[in-house]
């Protein structure tokens, strides 16, 4: 039998411990967030994500929510998927399509907003031949995470050469 021995706390110091500090104030550089990219292996899709520290525990920018920058390289297609999560896409650089669901294509670029709703099936297309599609993008997904009901079943079409 294994001697795994638990601790025993007052109600107190439980609740105190249950507590978060508050989140502080973080600024991530263009010129990092270029560096970073840059040193990441090819691949038709980059997904850089903000962290407070240097950890991946960090990546939960605020309670539940997550934050991460996305790059589509010319002709790449991400495949259409869905998930738990909601996304907030807010489009950076670039010019591609989006599908939503079984609705028709819809043309995005540079300061375009998107919503997608958990559930909706998403996919996108870089449909420039010089410019990767960048994408500032906000989720749930920690939340989704929390309350184990995460799927990841993104999957990536290899551009055409």
């Amino acid at each position: 039998m294994n001697n795994v021995q638990g601790a025993f706390f007052s109600y107190k110091d439980f609740r105190q411990s249950l507590v978060r500090q508050p989140i502080k104030p973080r600024v991530w550089k263009e010129v990092e967030l270029t560096g970073i990219r840059q040193s990441l292996e090819d691949s038709d899709v980059d997904i850089v994500a903000l962290a407070h520290d240097n950890s991946l525990d960090g990546c939960s920018l605020t309670p539940g929510m997550a934050v991460s920058m996305q790059w589509l390289i010319p002709g790449a297609q991400l495949q259409g998927h869905d998930h738990s999560w909601w996304h907030l896409f807010i489009i950076q650089s670039g010019n591609g399509t989006l599908t939503l669901g079984d609705a028709e294509a819809v043309c995005v670029g540079s300061g375009d907003v998107l919503l997608v709703p958990a559930w909706t099936r998403h996919g996108f297309v870089n449909t420039s031949t010089t410019e990767p599609l960048a994408m500032l993008n906000i989720s749930n997904m920690p939340q989704a995470l929390l309350l184990a009901n995460c799927t990841d079943n993104v999957g990536l079409i290899p551009r055409q050469l």
